[in-house]
Parts: structure tokens; sequence; C-alpha cells
């Protein structure tokens, strides 16, 4: 995550130092080529420690026309937990003039680094030599400080709850009228958010700058573009397959899920993309309390689409002649087909409600959280999936409810344990309710008769 932000903020960092860098340039030339491979290492080491308690280095020099290693590990006066080390790989010097070129850095840390990334990291670590280092006391958090801090951490819940719940409510739709689970809707949502970054770039380019009227057109399109998809998903590989044992489609949507990760992967590149909208602002709601609290127009507008969105299925499941086609397939689809209802055309409009649902959390994701990277949507399916068997899959609300629990999980572990022990934490939770409710929160999962199962 730190390395993620790092490349997030290099653009920023490089405009900021890009006079200094220019004038410094010759003399850092200059510089390469005298000292040894240790001392061009440890100038890694600042970005790492700034002050370490002890360093220990080790060369591995077989002399010119050869590769040079150094590492150097060290202990922290922070602490155990922050000691480390890295490795700095220097490229063949065929004369002793030549620079010392760094290759590759190896770290404890940020796994391996390649030139790009130490260059964004040796621009940073300058840029925070020229921030004044704040030697002031700090005085502890007051309660009030402490509880607009958790205020905030449940603000940022709901709204990743309310993706976790469009995704759900798709896996929902679909498991209720065939039974089956469609894992490519991880994919669809992986797709929605890159759908947003290159129309976001193409209208940037075309236009010169993107509006709020130009968002919701993207935003209308992408709906569409995902619909299409949750159309053909059902029509190519779900249709063909609805009679055969229940194994065969969950492996057919797995298959399908790598193909359009793949797909992605070769199309777009496997390099993490970035996206910064600037029209969703914040709005300030408490400070001067020792903790300002912000709610953004990110969370404003996902937490307002899912109201709309649940408001607009429930009409159609219970209002509406589709409505009632939909649970009758549901419940009997041999039935449903004797009296008249187009069951093919149910299950495809249910797919395409589905595919937009999850497209619509992808574009939202990828407008408010702005890190947009191929396999984003298989984690994010599993968790959805979580999300709608915490709350019973097959209930629309329990959809809702498991998104918002998982959501809650996430966050409060991440504030109170670290981020790297939320997804632990949300299959722990996940765990437990099934063991303790097997049908999940709303209860709709029943067990079946062996020869219902033929």
């Amino acid at each position: 995550m730190e390395l993620r932000s790092i490349r997030r903020n290099s653009v920023w960092a490089a405009l900021i130092l890009w006079p200094l860098l220019t004038i410094s340039f010759p003399d850092n030339a200059r510089a390469q080529a005298e000292g040894t491979a240790a001392t061009h290492c440890q100038e890694m080491l600042r970005a790492f420690d700034r002050s370490p308690l002890s360093v220990t280095i080790e060369t591995e020099d077989h002399g010119l026309g050869e590769s040079t290693a150094v590492r150097i590990d060290w202990k922290s006066e922070k602490g155990a937990d922050k000691d480390g080390w890295i490795i700095c790989y220097f490229l063949p010097r065929h004369s002793e003039a030549d620079a010392w070129q760094i290759q590759q850095l190896d770290t404890s840390r940020y796994g391996t680094m390649s030139r790009y990334d130490m260059q964004q990291l040796y621009k940073l670590e300058h840029l925070e030599d020229l921030i004044p280092e704040d030697t002031a006391p700090k005085a502890p958090p007051t309660p009030e400080a402490k509880a607009l801090y958790f205020l905030q951490q449940g603000i940022n819940a709901i709204s990743l709850g309310c993706v976790y719940a469009l995704i759900a409510l798709g896996f929902t739709l679909v498991y209720g009228i065939t039974r089956a689970i469609n894992f490519a809707f991880g994919e669809v949502y992986m797709m929605g958010a890159y759908f947003i970054l290159l129309t976001n770039a193409a209208m940037l380019y075309v236009l010169g700058q993107t509006g709020t009227g130009v968002l919701l057109l993207v935003f209308c399109f992408g709906l569409v573009v995902s619909a299409a998809y949750g159309w053909a998903m059902e029509r190519t590989v779900f249709r063909p397959l609805r009679n055969a044992p229940s194994t065969v489609p969950l492996i057919a949507a797995i298959g399908l899920s790598i193909i359009l990760k793949e797909s992605v992967r070769l199309l777009q590149g496997a390099k993490t993309r970035y996206l910064l909208v600037d029209q969703l602002q914040s709005w300030p709601l408490v400070t001067g309390h020792g903790f300002d609290l912000y709610l953004n127009q990110g969370h404003a507008m996902v937490g307002g689409a899912t109201i709309v969105i649940l408001a607009l299925l429930w009409w159609v499941s219970m209002r509406t002649r589709f409505g009632r086609h939909q649970r009758a397939c549901a419940q009997d689809p041999r039935m449903a087909k004797l009296l008249g209802v187009d069951v093919d055309r149910t299950i495809a409009i249910t797919f395409m409600i589905g595919g937009t649902l999850a497209g619509a959390a992808g574009i939202f994701a990828g407008a408010q959280y702005g890190v947009i990277n191929f396999h984003m949507g298989t984690l994010m399916g599993f968790k959805a999936l979580t999300a709608a068997l915490l709350g019973g899959i097959g209930s629309l609300t329990g959809a809702v409810i498991g998104g918002l629990l998982i959501a809650l999980t996430e966050t409060l572990t991440s504030a109170l344990v670290g981020a790297a022990w939320k997804d632990i934490a949300v299959f722990i939770v996940l765990v437990l309710v099934l063991l303790l409710r097997p049908g999940g929160l709303m209860a709709t999962l029943r067990s079946r008769t062996a020869d219902e199962r033929v």
C-alpha cells in the first residue's frame, strides 16, 4: 500500500522538484563516478530509516565487467518490527571511472523495486528534506477526537459497504433464479473501473476537461456496457449449461472470470493505474475538535445511488410484471414456462441487471478510490460473494446487510489492528456466521433432499 502511495504522488513530486533536479543532475552524475557501491546503497537507506541504531553492510564485488551486490541490514530505534534490509544490485562497470548505477533494489518492506520505482523514491526522499520536521510535542487525542475518528471510519465503511452490496445484489439475483454463482461479476466490476478510467482520459483528450454532466453521461453509458456483458455471459455460457450439474456452470464461471481478467491484462497491461476525478470534493462536517470529520462527494454519490437502486429493485420485484415472472422462475421454472412465462428472457434480463450492478460498483470504486488494476475484481468478487452468503444469498436485504457488515469489519480491523489483517478478519466473520447460522443472517438457504439434488 505504501509503494502504491509513492507511485500515486510521484507526478506531484516530479513537478515540484523539476527545477531542483535539472540543476543537480550534472553534479549528481559526477558524484556517482566516485565513492563505492556501499556508499551509494547507503543513500537509499534513508528512504527506509533515517536514524537506524546499527547498520551491517555486506558487499559482493567480482571486479570490473561483473555485477555488484550490496546488502544492508539495520536495527531501528522504533522497535524490532521496523528492522529491515535492502539489497542493491549494480550494473557492471568496465572502468574505474564508470558511474555506479543501481539496476534493482530488493527490500524487506516493499519487495523488488524497479529503476522507475527507485527514481520516484529518490525524488520523494529529497522532497521530504524540503519539509520542516514538526518537533512540537503532540497532545494525546481527546475522547471527542477518538469518537470523530471512529465516526469517520463508519462513513468510510458505509461507502465501501455500498460497493460490496451492489456486487452482492448481482450474485443474489442470479443465484435466486438459476441456483448458479457467477464469479465473473467480480471481473465485470473491474471492467467498470477500467471503463471510467479510459473514458475519463478520452474526454480529457477531446474536451480538455470533464464536467459533472460528462461524468453522468459516462456513468450511464458504462451501465449499458455492463448490462451487455451480463447478457453475453448468460447467452454464451450459462444458458447452454442451465440443465447441467451444478458444478459445471460453477467451473465455467471461474473460467470466464479468468478469460476476462487475462484479456484486460494483455490489452491494458499489468501496471496499476490511478484516476483522479477533480469533481469529487470533500465537505467538512466537524472541524476544530482534534480530528476533522469529512464527507466526500464520492461517499454521497455511492450511498445515494445504492438507495435508489435498492428502491428500484424492490419496485421491479414487487410491483411489475417482470418481477412476478422473476419470482415464478425462481420458484419453479418448469411450471412458469407452462404458464406462459418466457423463462429464457427473464433469466437473461436478470443477468443484465446483475452485470449492471457490478459495473456500477466498479465505476463508483474507480472514481472514489482511484486505484485500478486488472486483478482488482478477483478479491472484490470473493468479498461480495461473502457478503451475499453472510446476509443469506437470495435475499436482497441480506446482500446489503452483508456488504455493510463486511465493510465495517474491514475498516475497524484496519483502524484497530492494521490493514494487513482486514481480509483475515472478513473471512473469520464469514466462518463464524455460517457456523452459527448456516442459512445466513436472513436464513434463506435450506438443505435439499437427495431427490432435489438429482
